[in-house]
């Protein structure tokens, strides 16, 4: 009977311990939030200044996920699942729409460019398809985690629906293909840049390269950076939108 006392103090003090731990681990280094992202995103289509406005409005995004097409291999007994083809699901952005449907416009452009809606004829593959980068920020709007999705395309336009008695504002959901995706961790220097822990080795072993190519990056325009952290003025909006009738942007 003592023993099993003793037994069950110490297991209440194992699991007092791990929860103390958990508490510690929170409190130095946080839990990522839903709200702290980032899209870059560069339509074939449509020119940076367009692209940057379209971005600024990105309400939600999904992080992509990944699953494996297995098959049953049986030699004798129980079979195994063989996993022999990796499987990319497609992602959804939500946008708010603005009030001169530049948003739908870019889409339905982009749509238009991958197939002529008029002779029904397809453009090249390479001709419409883009790179895509989300980010994930701390609470200090430093980028720590990115996912680049590569060959990106618009594979569908969620109709919008349209209510008389609604207040809401209108949102528009866009699916988009890919081929695949690969992640990495970041740190972020003290003037903005983004670089990967790859490349911060390869910034202190090759200085003088990592320069030369960070300035031949710097000359590249057209990607703009949007999601939550570009909302940071547009949090307050999403949570007045459903108050107010009509909204002028």
């Amino acid at each position: 009977m003592a023993a099993n006392t003793i037994s069950e103090q110490a297991k209440q003090a194992n699991q007092s311990n791990r929860q103390k731990d958990f508490i510690a681990e929170i409190k130095t280094q946080g839990l990522s939030r839903t709200n702290r992202f980032t899209v870059e995103i560069s339509p074939p289509t449509n020119g940076p200044a367009v692209s940057r406005r379209i971005l600024l409005f990105c309400e939600q995004a999904t992080l992509p996920g990944i699953s494996y097409a297995t098959t049953t291999n049986r030699s004798y007994g129980e079979g195994r699942e063989i996993a022999y083809d990796r499987l990319f699901e497609p992602i959804t952005l939500q946008f708010h729409v603005d009030r001169d449907f530049q948003v739908r416009k870019v889409f339905d452009t982009w749509m238009n460019a991958i197939q002529n809606p008029i002779d029904r004829t397809f453009s090249y593959y390479n001709e419409y398809t883009t790179k895509m980068t989300i980010g994930i920020q701390d609470l200090q709007d430093k980028t720590s985690y990115l996912i680049d999705m590569y060959e990106c395309y618009p594979k569908a336009v969620v109709p919008i629906g349209l209510d008389a008695e609604a207040k809401d504002t209108m949102r528009l959901q866009v699916t988009f293909q890919y081929k695949y995706w690969t992640s990495s961790q970041v740190e972020e220097l003290p003037n903005g840049m983004k670089v990967t822990k790859d490349g911060m080795d390869k910034y202190f072993s090759d200085f003088t390269g990592f320069q030369e190519r960070l300035k031949k990056g710097l000359g590249e325009a057209g990607n703009f950076a949007t999601g939550a952290v570009g909302q940071l003025g547009m949090r307050a909006f999403s949570q007045v939108t459903s108050r107010i009738p009509a909204i002028k942007f």
